[in-house]
């Protein structure tokens, strides 16, 4: 891949043309490590996993209603903060990620059009190999770490939802696009800045409780929110939706593509499923995952999206896509009452033992003023941490969902409570 290639986007534009200054589409992955963070020793880090991942030094520049990345020539920003920053202006030198640490803790912010958080994975060990190299004076993992001057394949930078997709399957069901239940300013004072409650969880006794219940840790958190949320409204029409974001690699056959490749599954609770046992609604969540997560449901949701590349180039200005989008956004919005996101496990090897917490925080997983209610999962160092992100004051939700884990036996630790500070982001 030459470093001064001017890049013709495809998977990002949909993010591109959303985003607005209340939904700036972004997040923040903070990481806090077991000792005091050395500046110059992080500098000669990003400096040189930058040079390993090219793609990720862009800058976004726009010709009319068409817009761009292109190598960004500026130094890759390494800011020693730990408020919230811009990215795309002159603060982070136009760059649409960068780094920012105080004390112990490192943050790395990201514009959602350039990547997701798998896509940003390899970038982050690399990252954090290079500085414990420096720091500790270790040698990096050459056989699990894309290190610098090591080839970059093709499979890395090629974009795998720009395909030729063969007709859509005959009597394929469809992704639920009904009315959801929405937290709307009736039940709470919406507010455009995010609250955010971290509790942890012990993996060791939630992994066991989840699979006895025929569920995953993302299955089961997410049914226990659509339970939360019933409970608190149970005269509601319409039912509760949860939307659990999903890592569409898999299907795309794509495993090393650094794009923002996240989709998502639509889980329904409706009156039903209210009446069965809880391993039943479990069932029910895991089963309707397994449906929307087959190849060719992807395959029709990258045909959907296609065409709706299709439609925004018959637009001849930017404001035109703009509003397309954000319409188009709203809409869909409207299909879904809460979001969940489960990275997983942190694999970081032989170096998670200097790490203390991995902490994902999202501006917002879908439109902040429409879907104001996320739950951000992780699991690392023998426990899943759960960042409950509300755009809202009042705490019943958040009640009604520790609760639900009180009532199922899990035990949790509320660990603090602060307002998100994820990045903004500047447009050309």
């Amino acid at each position: 891949m030459s470093e001064d290639l001017k890049r013709t986007l495809f998977s990002e534009l949909r993010t591109i043309y959303e985003t607005t200054a209340e939904d700036p589409h972004t997040f923040r992955l903070s990481i806090k490590l077991k000792d005091l963070i050395d500046g110059d020793i992080l500098r000669n880090a990003v400096n040189r996993t930058i040079k390993r991942y090219p793609y990720f030094s862009v800058r976004m520049v726009r010709s009319g209603a068409d817009v761009f990345f292109e190598n960004n020539p500026l130094p890759f920003p390494v800011i020693e903060t730990n408020e919230r920053i811009t990215l795309g202006a002159s603060e982070t030198n136009y760059h649409i990620l960068a780094l920012c640490y105080w004390q112990n803790w490192l943050h790395i912010d990201c514009y959602h059009a350039l990547t997701d958080g798998g896509g940003l994975h390899p970038f982050v060990l690399t990252l954090l190999h290079l500085y414990f190299s420096g720091f500790y004076g270790i040698e990096p993992d050459e056989a699990n770490v894309r290190l610098p001057g090591s080839p970059i394949p093709e499979e890395e930078w090629k974009d795998p939802a720009d395909i030729s997709l063969s007709p859509e399957r005959e009597g394929l069901a469809s992704k639920w696009f009904s009315p959801a239940f929405q937290i709307e300013k009736e039940h709470v004072n919406l507010q455009p800045e995010s609250i955010v409650t971290t509790i942890g969880i012990s993996e060791k006794e939630f992994l066991p409780y989840s699979f006895s219940n025929d569920g995953s840790p993302a299955t089961i958190i997410s049914l226990l929110l659509a339970r939360s949320i019933a409970m608190a409204h149970p005269d509601a029409a319409d039912p509760i939706v949860i939307a659990l974001c999903v890592n569409q690699r898999k299907a795309l056959g794509a495993p090393l593509a650094h794009q923002s490749l996240v989709g998502d599954v639509r889980l329904v609770y409706n009156d039903r499923m209210k009446n069965l046992p809880f391993m039943s609604q479990a069932t029910c969540f895991r089963g309707m995952v397994a449906l929307q997560s087959d190849r060719e449901m992807v395959m029709d949701e990258i045909r959907d999206y296609q065409a709706l590349m299709k439609e925004l180039k018959g637009m001849n200005t930017f404001e035109e896509r703009h509003d397309a989008c954000v319409r188009r956004m709203e809409e869909l919005s409207k299909c879904v009452t809460a979001t969940v996101s489960y990275i997983g496990k942190v694999n970081m090897g032989s170096i998670e033992q200097y790490l203390q917490e991995f902490d994902p925080l999202p501006s917002t997983a879908l439109p902040s003023m429409h879907t104001p209610l996320t739950i951000e999962m992780v699991s690392m160092n023998g426990y899943i941490v759960l960042n409950f992100i509300q755009y809202f004051t009042e705490m019943g939700y958040f009640s009604s969902f520790v609760k639900q884990l009180r009532d199922n036996n899990v035990n949790y630790n509320v660990l603090r409570q602060e307002k998100a500070l994820y990045p903004s982001v500047e447009m050309p």
